[in-house]
């Protein structure tokens, strides 16, 4: 009886190493399903506007939280992330370091994410309680796989510093191969003043012409050379406008240019043997943000009513102001109602800021009663005046 009971414990003893070599192999089993669905998620082709979407939301970070880090407004995120707008070089490179990925995993549609390390740490399989020897083999592996992980992506980087590097190479050799008479102009904002011992630039909207905006500005190059004429040049896409530089200590300028949401400043240099130098003195971006108003109006509560004789118009009316920053000054604002295309009523908006940055709001009491015919006759509209004339305006109807 106790050599019989010997080996049934023998056998017991062998089939709980089964069932848990099962159970492993089970994990295991799982571990690589889990890993397979996560890739063929990440496989799928995305945006770069869409993959710094879900960087960003991984991060916990709301679009004006990283426009922030990026000295950029939450506007330029959002356009980012539709897809309206490239960010530049230095954004990408700004965004890789950030988020910890590659600029060519950014830029490459069927480049993959990477997975974050915490999910594969809570999918790899494993006993709950597994032996020491185990459990060291398996940190010696998540080690070595983070290594291999840091490796590709330092691989990655350089591979996207080679590319860039090679792209500015061959721009370099169609400059040569263009002739002496091809203008450049650089456009990369890293290199912006790199040329300079100092500067100055300001943009305000143009007084004399309020669809404008003046640019001032002074530069002093780092390399000054006897006979040559300068003037300052802005550049917005495939537009310019330019003005000649007074040379006093340094080169100063002032010119007007239409409203448009991005440009950037040059200083042009040619020398007596008519060698051209560009240095970009600075550039400026979401113009029409800073320099115009958004306004947007609605009922807050109330609407048009018909008692099948007359129409009524009651209730709180809504306005929104939105301005980049305290560029544009408030003058006045105003209520107005229409019918059939004709103003015939308006109330004031009260107590306007005459300056402030960001979104502002204002609720407006009108309560205007037996007007003639039915509401469809009828419309309102909130209206906005700046300090230099210009009219905003939002129109509403029920």
């Amino acid at each position: 009886m106790h050599i019989s009971g010997l080996f049934c414990n023998r056998k017991d003893v062998r089939n709980r190493r089964l069932t848990k070599r099962n159970d492993g192999l089970v994990a295991l089993l799982r571990h690589f399903r889990h890993t397979g669905d996560r890739k063929e998620r990440q496989v799928a082709e995305m945006t770069t506007g869409e993959k710094i979407a879900v960087l960003r939301k991984e991060q916990g970070m709301s679009q004006e939280a990283l426009g922030e880090k990026l000295g950029l407004s939450r506007q330029a995120v959002s356009k980012w992330e539709a897809d309206q707008a490239v960010p530049t070089m230095d954004n990408l490179m700004e965004l890789s370091r950030l988020f910890g990925v590659p600029v060519d995993t950014l830029l490459r549609p069927d480049a993959e994410l990477m997975p974050k390390a915490e999910d594969s740490d809570e999918s790899w399989p494993g006993a709950e309680n597994p032996p020491v020897r185990n459990e060291n083999r398996k940190w010696k592996i998540a080690a070595i796989a983070a290594a291999g992980l840091l490796c590709v992506s330092v691989v990655c980087s350089a591979v996207s510093l080679w590319r860039v590097l090679a792209m500015q190479q061959q721009i370099d050799t169609l400059r040569m191969q263009s002739g002496p008479s091809t203008i450049y102009y650089p456009d990369n904002t890293s290199a912006e003043n790199s040329d300079l011992a100092d500067w100055s630039e300001n943009v305000t909207v143009d007084p004399q012409n309020a669809d404008n905006l003046l640019v001032t500005v002074s530069a002093v190059p780092k390399e000054m050379r006897d006979g040559e004429t300068a003037k300052f040049v802005v550049r917005s896409g495939d537009q310019s406008w330019e003005c000649d530089a007074e040379n006093k200590n340094g080169y100063s300028g002032e010119i007007s240019v239409p409203l448009v949401d991005t440009f950037s400043v040059y200083l042009t240099l040619t020398s007596t043997d008519g060698e051209i130098r560009n240095i970009m003195v600075a550039s400026e971006y979401d113009l029409k943000q800073r320099f115009s108003l958004e306004v947007r109006a609605w009922w807050e509560n109330g609407s048009f009513s018909f008692n099948g004789k007359t129409t009524s118009a009651s209730g709180n009316v809504a306005t929104y102001i939105y301005c980049g920053d305290d560029s544009v000054p408030l003058a006045s604002g105003r209520i107005l109602l229409y019918q059939n295309g004709k103003q015939i009523k308006e109330k004031k908006i009260e107590n306007i800021e005459t300056r402030f940055g960001g979104d502002v709001y204002y609720y407006t009491q009108v309560d205007w009663r037996d007007l003639e015919g039915g509401f469809d006759q009828y419309q309102l509209k909130a209206e906005i005046t700046d300090n230099y004339g210009r009219v905003y305006s939002s129109e509403f109807f029920r």
